[in-house]
C-alpha cells in the first residue's frame, strides 16, 4: 500500500514540475529575429531592436546571382540592410515619385530625390506648367527586382528594374489627352539606381539615376 501512495505522489510531482517547466500556455511570443521591428518609446529613452549576432544569408534562390552575393556583402557592412524590407520601400517610392511628379508636388520630389535628379524633375514640371498641361499617370501590376549593387567607399548604391503596365497621358486646359486619348496602357521597363550613406540618420535611399526602357 506505501509502495502505491509513493507511486502515486511520484507521478504528481512530475506532472507538476512538468506542467510549470515544460508546458505551453498558448500565448507565448514567437521570435523571429529578422522581422522588421520599430523602434520604441519609453520615457525619454528609445529602445531599439536587438540585431541577432549572425547576420543572415540570403539564398541564390532569393535572388539572381551575383546579386545574392552582392546582397549578403552589404548585410556585412550594413546590418540595418534588410532586402526586403528594401524592395517594399522601393516599390513605394517609385510609385510616390510618379505621384508626385505627376502632381508637381516638390516637396516629395526634394525628399526622395538627389539634387540632380530633383532639377531635372522640376525642370520638366517648369515647362508642363509653362504650357498649362498636367500629367495624369495610373500604374498597375508593378514588379521590382534588384539588377546590381554597387559598394563604395562611404555609401551604396542598388539598381532596381521596375516592369509595370502604366498609362500615361498629357492633358490640356480643355481636359483634352494630347498624346493619349484611348488612355491605353504601355508596359514599361523603368531602371532607377538608389543611394544611401553608410551611418546616414536618414533611412531613405535617394533616387541618383533613372532611364525609361519599353518592353
Amino acid at each position: 500500500m506505501e509502495v502505491i501512495v509513493f507511486a502515486i505522489l511520484a507521478l504528481y510531482l512530475f506532472f507538476r514540475l512538468w506542467g510549470v517547466l515544460g508546458a505551453r500556455t498558448g500565448y507565448e511570443k514567437k521570435v523571429d529575429p529578422f522581422k522588421e521591428v520599430k523602434a520604441t518609446e519609453e520615457g525619454n529613452i528609445v529602445v531599439m531592436p536587438k540585431r541577432p549576432n549572425s547576420p543572415r544569408q540570403v539564398e541564390q534562390t532569393e535572388f539572381p546571382s551575383p546579386v545574392a552575393s552582392q546582397v549578403n556583402r552589404l548585410m556585412e557592412i550594413d546590418n540595418h540592410f534588410d532586402p526586403s524590407v528594401f524592395m517594399r520601400n522601393a516599390q513605394s517610392a517609385f510609385i510616390s515619385i510618379i505621384k508626385a511628379f505627376t502632381e508637381a508636388n516638390h516637396m516629395t520630389l526634394k525628399k526622395l530625390l538627389s539634387p540632380s535628379v530633383y532639377e531635372q524633375f522640376a525642370t520638366a514640371i517648369e515647362e508642363r506648367e509653362k504650357k498649362n498641361l498636367r500629367q495624369e499617370t495610373e500604374i498597375e501590376d508593378l514588379h521590382a527586382e534588384i539588377l546590381n549593387i554597387d559598394i563604395l567607399d562611404d555609401r551604396a548604391q542598388i539598381t532596381v528594374c521596375f516592369v509595370s503596365q502604366q498609362m500615361m497621358a498629357t492633358i490640356n486646359q480643355e481636359n483634352q489627352s494630347l498624346d493619349n486619348p484611348a488612355r491605353l496602357q504601355i508596359p514599361m521597363r523603368d531602371i532607377w539606381t538608389f543611394e544611401r550613406f553608410f551611418g546616414s540618420t536618414s533611412p531613405i535611399w535617394l533616387l541618383i539615376r533613372t532611364r525609361t526602357e519599353n518592353s
